[in-house]
């Protein structure tokens, strides 16, 4: 299905020719070009850059996923646990197989800006679903103590920090729920030690006071569809949920081509075999008008994520912050 409304997509373009529209190109070209030299550079200072509306039009069809799926993602989850002894939900191995996960990390617009703020072709290294439920379940709301991303793939080989995380707000992400935290222009100081905080995992608090005091922490409220990207470097946070509302986040972490771990070196899922083949942007947005029109049921590929799942312990790969190794009943 998605084949063919790509070609009744493409089917529908219209030419114009003529040097008007060739000159308007240009322009259009000129401030495109500017756009993302700016956006690349607030990356570079910041750690991080944000994009509210991103996936605005498609975003229902995450939202929808995880509410058909309920039952099998609290069954089949990992857990995180944070310094406070809260439990979160995460499901990880994601992006790979043939679902709406795999549309979303493949759209053009998003393979196109990651490929700009890292200066390389990339290829999506994980994807993992973080779900604090709130009343859904309400023993899972738990957060994440303040960690870099880059501190756990360096454990599992990958050699530098040409890696990126771009992060979809499923549902409306605020204070109440537990929203992402970042702290600002924290990726330039690099990987700082990360150890066991009581029952969580991250950055003890005499090393991430001070960088706190001098650099502050800044909340990413966001709407659903809203999305923000940040180096694997930068330091980050969430607090539990507190409210009722779920909070349900999409990571999905790209790798530029020049960062390929060596062969033989980490997790074999991390091996490149080339750049991720980017999909037009009307394929997303075709599956959307689908799913409204009631003919389209986002899903997820369970056999994918099981089969990533059973190479991982294959290998004695454990993926998670807190020794708990993952297995998909």
């Amino acid at each position: 299905m998605v084949g063919d409304q790509k070609r009744a997509a493409l089917g529908g373009l219209s030419r114009v020719d003529g040097s008007r529209h060739r000159f308007d190109n240009r322009i259009m070209n000129l401030a495109a070009d500017n756009d993302r030299e700016s956006a690349r550079d607030e990356y570079l200072r910041e750690g991080y850059l944000r994009r509210p509306g991103f996936f605005a039009d498609e975003i229902a069809l995450l939202a929808a996923m995880i509410d058909r799926n309920k039952g099998l993602l609290l069954e089949r989850e990992d857990v995180t646990i944070d310094s406070q002894g809260g439990e979160a939900s995460n499901l990880g191995y994601l992006g790979h197989g043939d679902d709406v996960i795999a549309s979303f990390a493949a759209t053009a617009r998003l393979v196109n800006l990651v490929s700009e703020l890292l200066a390389d072709q990339v290829y999506l290294l994980k994807g993992r679903l973080n779900i604090k439920w709130g009343d859904d379940a309400r023993a899972k709301r738990g957060g994440w103590d303040p960690h870099q991303d880059r501190a756990a793939w360096a454990k599992e080989g990958l050699p530098g920090d040409a890696a990126l995380t771009a992060v979809i707000a499923i549902d409306a992400s605020d204070a109440d729920n537990g929203t992402l935290e970042v702290v600002p222009g924290s990726h330039a100081g690099g990987i700082l030690e990360h150890t066991a905080i009581d029952a969580g995992y991250g950055i003890r608090e005499e090393i991430i006071g001070p960088i706190l005091e001098r650099s502050g922490r800044t909340a990413l409220e966001m709407a659903a569809g809203d999305m923000v990207i940040f180096s694997g470097d930068l330091i980050h946070l969430s607090k539990q949920n507190l409210g009722s509302r779920r909070r349900a986040l999409l990571f999905l972490t790209f790798n530029a081509l020049g960062n390929c771990p060596p062969k033989g070196v980490g997790p074999s899922r991390y091996q490149c075999t080339g750049p991720l083949r980017a999909r037009d942007d009307r394929i997303l947005a075709d599956l959307a008008r689908e799913f409204r029109a009631g003919r389209y049921t986002p899903e997820l590929d369970w056999d994918a994520i099981a089969h990533e799942r059973e190479i991982d312990i294959a290998e004695g790969i454990d993926s998670g912050w807190t020794d708990l190794t993952p297995t998909l009943r």
